[in-house]
């Protein structure tokens, strides 16, 4: 059997950080996609030639649809489903808006006349199910058509990120580091400032989200004229777009989404922390609450088959402290097919659990109604139903959940936020949790809303950077770093350290492009900056060394590189908490090492306690789990333990399959692995 090396791409450190962007404004011609139908009806026999002549225009592959026939234009709007703008020339019939009105589809009508006469019979209607432009000549049709496009196309982006699935629950003994994370995303959020342009910044994608819904779109302008963060509670009750929205991001488990809501979540916890307190002064011992739900069957076999697991909602728990109300208002709801009817009841013990937030909210509402705050836990004791009455009766009990290896990690990152810029901070730790798309989605929304001085701009660029190498974009990962490496090293005074950084990260990616002696001259040049600037025990210093220290190991020279890895180890011993990452990244450095020195037991040792840390710490989709789950693999190999190899390989392979963007690093290399074990395992 032939060696093979364990993956290197996430191996070298790019430690903390701060930035990039190329900030290049690409002005191109506007072209309707083939997302949006042109379809141009005629009021006359002789349709203008000249007006079809422009819309053609408009798009770039495909001609535009022209009728003079009633019947034929709506058979043929029926036929399709994708969004389509309606161009109606002259003043059209009674019979046919009558027609067009269902058909949500139909995002914009325009009537191009130039009497507005012709177009009083559509224009005295209140509301309707697309807007309507009226356009008085052509160049007003144009500059009306590309408005509607761009807000259109606002829409179904905002729709792309939000419309995914949606969880209810997440279990929390299957997906413990994503819990993890979230918590630690919450305590970010609290130090997020409350700004005017994160409030406009909520209200733009509401608006976009909801164009063309008028009654929603009406409620959005009196929020935005009329909030205050004392009404938080009051809007939320509110059956409109703000509960909809927030608790759809919830469950879509669209953090770096939340993070431009933040102002409002803020003010709606706080909130709730104050009924709270009031709520313990009248309620003493165990709160019983209870819920109607609906659930799909994949939904209620996962409570069947889940006693005793913990989990935590994604979003607020709308509930009642009278039983009579939720069940009653099952008992009264259509059955639905494929959909069962669940009575959910929510045991609170108040002596018992301090992790949890509820207010009673009835002053608020029309009837008893409680309102359970994110981040809560509970565990499941039973599910039943009952035949007579066709019921599903779950129960569930609060505790106090963590992960008490992780206690620790979150107090680190507690004081991390006291000494970091938190709008920086948020989006690392959207990378750390491996979302990288999310990440560079959010640094993005800050360049261009912000007011930025040079070195948050340089910032940005080092998390450009960053996020590019771990996309594999080595070319745009250099120039980010480049960027913030002289930005850093042009300010007065220079900002060693963070120069340091952009170097180190520079080194990264020679690095794992086979540019050794490159990668060696950056590393030595950002240690030499930071010997200038930082402390000894810096966590920086460690992570250049880790990386000097994986030179040395390709290099065979594995003495030196131990000697490097455990300078590494005591810095992080001093400074991290024992479940951090890093640890796990240098148990992998370790592993390798022992790997190309032979010793495969070794070598196993610490690729397994990497794994349980990584699994204990970040999400189970993370990338840096199907590495190591990679290696473990590799290892086992190498001991001649081919099945076990095998189940690596094929949890990793199935997490990747599921998860990761194909265009990640890690696909392409877990590609040539298996192609490897095919032959060499499989057999």
């Amino acid at each position: 059997m032939c060696f093979f090396k364990c993956f290197k791409a996430n191996n070298t450190y790019d430690t903390e950080i701060e930035g990039m962007i190329d900030n290049t404004d690409n002005e191109e011609e506007l072209y309707i996609s083939d997302q949006v139908k042109l379809v141009y009806f005629s009021c006359t026999p002789s349709p203008d030639q000249d007006l079809i002549n422009i819309l053609n225009s408009l798009t770039k592959d495909t001609n535009i649809e022209t009728f003079t026939s009633e019947n034929k234009c709506i058979e043929y709007i029926n036929s399709i489903t994708t969004k389509l703008f309606l161009i109606i020339d002259d003043s059209p019939t009674n019979i046919l808006i009558e027609l067009i009105e269902p058909m949500k589809h139909i995002d914009s009508l325009f009537i191009y006349s130039s009497s507005s006469s012709s177009s009083s019979s559509v224009v005295n209607q209140n509301e309707h199910s697309y807007i309507i432009n009226l356009c008085r000549d052509k160049k007003e049709l144009m500059n009306s058509i590309q408005k509607s496009y761009e807000a259109l196309d606002k829409q179904l982006g905002t729709f792309t990120i939000y419309n995914k699935e949606e969880k209810f629950m997440r279990d929390l003994s299957k997906d413990g580091g994503s819990f993890l994370y979230f918590q630690l995303f919450l305590n970010l959020l609290k130090y997020l400032p409350k700004t005017d342009e994160a409030r406009n910044c909520m209200i733009r994608i509401c608006r976009n989200y909801y164009r063309g819904n008028f009654n929603e779109l009406k409620n959005i302008e009196e929020f935005d004229r009329t909030y205050r963060s004392i009404d938080a509670i009051t809007w939320y009750t509110k059956d409109i777009f703000i509960s909809k929205f927030i608790n759809k991001i919830f469950r879509t488990e669209n953090v770096d989404v939340l993070s431009q809501f933040s102002f409002y979540i803020n003010d709606l916890s706080e909130q709730l922390q104050l009924k709270f307190l009031e709520f313990k002064q009248k309620q003493k011992g165990v709160v019983k609450l209870y819920q109607s739900l609906e659930l799909n069957n994949n939904e209620l076999i996962y409570f069947q088959n889940n006693i005793g697991n913990i989990i935590s909602p994604n979003g607020y728990i709308l509930t009642t402290n009278e039983r009579s109300i939720a069940h009653d208002f099952l008992i009264k709801s259509a059955k639905k097919e494929d959909v069962a009817r669940v009575l959910f009841q929510y045991e609170i013990d108040l002596y018992v659990v301090e992790k949890i937030v509820l207010a009673d909210i009835r002053e608020y509402s029309s009837c008893p109604e409680v309102l359970i705050d994110i981040g809560a836990s509970f565990q499941i004791d039973s599910c039943q139903f009952n035949n007579e009455e066709d019921l599903w009766y779950i129960k569930v009990h609060a505790i106090d959940y963590s992960i008490p290896s992780a206690v620790q990690y979150i107090e680190y990152h507690k004081r991390e936020m006291t000494q970091s810029n938190i709008v920086l901070m948020l989006g690392n730790l959207l990378i750390e949790m491996g979302e990288y798309t999310k990440a560079e989605r959010y640094f993005v929304t800050i360049l261009n809303s912000s007011n930025l001085n040079d070195e948050e701009l340089a910032c940005l660029f080092f998390y450009f950077g960053r996020i590019s190498r771990l996309q594999g974009d080595f070319n745009r990962g250099i120039d980010s770093y480049n960027r913030a490496y002289k930005l850093h090293m042009n300010a007065r005074p220079k900002r060693s350290a963070s120069a340091g950084k952009a170097l180190n990260g520079l080194g990264v990616i020679f690095n794992e492009q086979g540019k050794e002696l490159k990668a060696e001259e950056y590393f030595q040049r950002a240690m030499k900056l930071y010997k200038k600037s930082l402390p000894k025990k810096h966590l920086d210093i460690a992570a250049t060394l880790i990386n000097l220290g994986t030179i040395d190991c390709d290099r065979q020279d594995y003495d030196r590189a131990l000697v490097k890895y455990l300078r590494a180890k005591k810095i992080y011993d001093y400074s991290l908490p024992a479940t951090h990452p890093s640890f796990a990244l240098l148990k992998i450095n370790l592993g390798n090492l022992y790997l190309a020195m032979g010793d495969y037991e070794n070598a196993y040792k610490q690729y397994d306690s990497a794994l349980k840390i990584q699994e204990s710490s970040l999400p189970n989709n993370h990338p840096d789990i199907v590495r190591t789950l990679h290696n473990l693999a590799v290892v086992q190999t190498h001991r001649g333990i081919n099945d076990q190899a095998k189940q690596y390989l094929e949890r990793a392979e199935e997490i990747a399959s599921k998860t990761l963007l194909s265009e990640l690093p890690v696909m392409n290399l877990l590609a040539k692995t298996n192609d490897f074990m095919v032959e060499y395992v499989y057999d």
